[in-house]
């Protein structure tokens, strides 16, 4: 059952992570109300500039295929859930004034490309990224006038997001790395705050940040999760990077460095790149799936993530902008790239429920 939403204003050990997500397992189901979250990577519903109306292009896609299409595999999963998360990446204007021509891509979709979103029960978007300003600010705003018209929630910088479920708030915080500069310290009292002053029942903090077709996390990432969850974060969720990077736990909450792209209209081929011995591929997406648990009084329980694998094309190298789930060895080489940068041993993925699920993480600090 899906909740409601609202835009706000300004608004390890592994050893003992695992005995304690064990000795819960039991425990897990005595939460009286469960909210279950779903996060994808980088979702660009349009084209850059340079691509625009071209043969191969997400926009020429869009007009052939259907607005359907897109995201046609994951239509259940996201109808099942309570809320779905994606970070937009891009403009939705119908006009090509205030192009920043500086920038090497700028990502834009028409206004209509809404209807994209809509029709797979996307409930909000992360707009704090490097690409919502590609048209300027006059395209941030009909971005964001777009999405409203549209009842999907948008968060960023100082612009938060609540969604409610049976009396359950969760508020949604997002920076891009460029946008921390000035507002990081007001973002990690504002969490401080929420939880202190119980505006909301649990936090998730978002970054856009990280280095592209890097593996492994960077400081800032490392910086920014440890204090938004110090802070009173309850998950913290990043993209960026293209690729998909490690899981940390941190003070009995997950910390997911980069889930890599997703309906990634920016590029119609997938990119690999050199990285040390080997080579890191943009063909891998994770989504991942959060069930945080509440008592009947609201009280923050305990989270269980699950990852899902999954290719953003069904036609590499050929990026088909229509991501899919995958299982055997095609799941198993996406979690191998997620365990390349985690510090514990991730669980097995599992055919059967064609999904990895971490252990159960009790709210216990």
């Amino acid at each position: 059952m899906k909740g409601n939403g609202r835009k706000g204003n300004g608004i390890r050990r592994f050893g003992a992570w695992l005995a304690a997500g064990l000795l819960f397992l039991g425990g897990s189901a005595a939460a009286d109300k469960t909210v279950k979250l779903t996060f994808t990577g980088d979702c660009t519903i349009g084209s850059d500039s340079s691509t625009y109306g071209l043969p191969t292009s997400f926009v020429t896609a869009a007009y052939e295929k259907g607005f359907d299409y897109f995201f046609a595999n994951f239509r259940e999963m996201f109808a099942q859930d309570d809320c779905t998360i994606i970070n937009l990446e891009g403009v939705l204007s119908d006009y090509k004034s205030n192009e920043n021509t500086h920038k090497l891509f700028r990502f834009r979709g028409p206004t209509e490309f809404v209807g994209i979103l809509k029709s797979v029960s996307i409930e909000a978007a992360c707009l704090a990224n490097n690409h919502t300003g590609d048209f300027g600010a006059p395209g941030l705003k009909r971005t964001q006038e777009t999405l409203d018209a549209a009842g999907i929630g948008w968060f960023r910088v100082q612009d938060s997001y609540t969604f409610e479920k049976d009396g359950i708030r969760i508020r949604f915080f997002a920076m891009d790395t460029t946008s921390m500069h000035a507002n990081y310290g007001w973002l990690k009292n504002e969490i401080a705050r929420v939880k202190r002053e119980k505006e909301a029942n649990a936090v998730v903090a978002v970054l856009h940040g990280g280095t592209e077709y890097d593996a492994k996390r960077n400081d800032t990432q490392i910086k920014f999760a440890n204090q938004c969850i110090e802070n009173g974060a309850d998950l913290v969720i990043m993209h960026h990077p293209h690729v998909v990077q490690g899981i940390d736990i941190i003070n009995q909450r997950v910390a997911c460095y980069s889930l890599g792209n997703f309906v990634f209209g920016g590029n119609d081929m997938i990119r690999e790149e050199p990285y040390r011995s080997s080579k890191v591929t943009s063909l891998y997406s994770l989504v991942v799936q959060a069930e945080l648990h509440f008592a009947d009084n609201g009280t923050y329980k305990g989270q269980r993530i699950s990852l899902y694998p999954a290719f953003i094309s069904g036609s590499p190298p050929q990026n088909d902008f229509q991501p899919r789930l995958v299982t055997g060895d095609e799941a198993r080489a996406v979690l191998a790239a997620v365990q390349f940068d985690t510090p514990f041993t991730l669980p097995d993925f599992k055919d059967k429920i064609g999904k990895a699920v971490l252990p159960y993480l009790p709210a216990e600090r």
